[in-house]
């Protein structure tokens, strides 16, 4: 099967989730407290930089405020503008900032986050050598990298197969592969939780000798 380049999948990533930015909250909606649980299953503290790459219209993000509090900084960033829009709309505090970017080329500080989250977006990654390189550059030393869905790798894949199109490839690789690709960037996998409707990774970014 021929590849999509990452430059074409971007750019039809990109139109994919521009067209379905304004019914995305609806989607969401009825599942908020199986988002805040997980969130609070992640960890944070109040106080941390959390960096959250696909952050499409801010889901999350008020469940990672209620963790890092008003001490804390929340760097939100997507490749769809449409997406940015219903994000910024929600009139965020001022330790929210939202960005144009894609999670390859982010436009941050080394070192700057005690964490990297990203949530329900990982498989939609076309560069994900390059996104791993960056998420090791932006966080500190033993910084946390999260990867979590609202539903199992094998449940999610299927899912996306079903819709086809810019996401039928769009897969979370299993425990072999993305052990063995998290690995290579310097990262540690700390646990894995595979349920039915439940992925959630924990990996931390191995200290430098």
């Amino acid at each position: 099967m021929a590849h999509r380049s990452e430059k074409n999948g971007n750019h039809d990533k990109r139109k994919f989730f521009d067209r379905h930015a304004g019914g995305w909250d609806s989607g969401e909606a009825c599942r908020k407290e199986e988002i805040r649980a997980l969130v609070k299953a992640l960890g944070l503290k109040p106080g941390d930089t959390v960096v959250e790459p696909g952050c499409g219209t801010g889901v999350i993000s008020r469940f990672i405020l209620e963790e890092i509090g008003e001490s804390g900084r929340l760097y939100g960033l997507d490749i769809s503008q449409e997406m940015l829009e219903q994000a910024r709309a929600k009139g965020f505090a001022a330790n929210v900032s939202f960005h144009h970017a894609d999670a390859a080329g982010m436009p941050l500080p080394d070192g700057c986050a005690d964490a990297v989250i990203c949530f329900r977006v990982f498989p939609h990654l076309d560069d994900r050598q390059g996104a791993l390189g960056e998420f090791s550059r932006v966080l500190k030393s033993r910084g946390r990298l999260i990867i979590a869905h609202i539903s199992g790798r094998e449940k999610l894949n299927c899912y996306h197969a079903e819709i086809g199109g810019e996401v039928a490839e769009d897969m979370i690789p299993d425990e072999a592969e993305i052990r063995s690709l998290l690995e290579s960037y310097g990262f540690e996998i700390v646990s894995l939780d595979d349920r039915n409707e439940r992925y959630l990774l924990l990996a931390r970014k191995k200290e430098l000798p």
